[in-house]
């Protein structure tokens, strides 16, 4: 069971492992215990026209992580660029 959330975040990561070590969520912060899983997604967007081009593509890195307290997140980055840093947003809230 989730709760679907899909809110933007500020994310502190490990520069050098370049995995996400706390989130900011409405004001609170929660730090990372664990990644439980990650994978990346280089997938196209629902809607995409038949005709693919490598710039419809959406460059995604997805992580389910275990909070200081036991709660569990999907949260992903959203890359854009090279250039530009893209977002993360925090995508659902997981019920164990």
């Amino acid at each position: 069971m989730a709760e679907f959330i899909s809110e933007k975040i500020e994310v502190l990561k490990d520069e050098k492992l370049r995995l996400p070590l706390s989130f900011l969520w409405r004001g609170k912060e929660y730090k990372i215990k664990e990644v439980i899983e990650s994978r990346a997604d280089w997938g196209f967007s629902k809607g995409a026209p038949k005709r693919k081009n490598w710039r419809l593509r959406h460059h995604r890195n997805y992580f389910k992580v275990k909070t200081e307290k036991d709660q569990i997140f999907e949260i992903y980055h959203n890359r854009k660029s090279k250039k530009d840093q893209g977002e993360w947003i925090l995508y659902q809230k997981l019920k164990i």
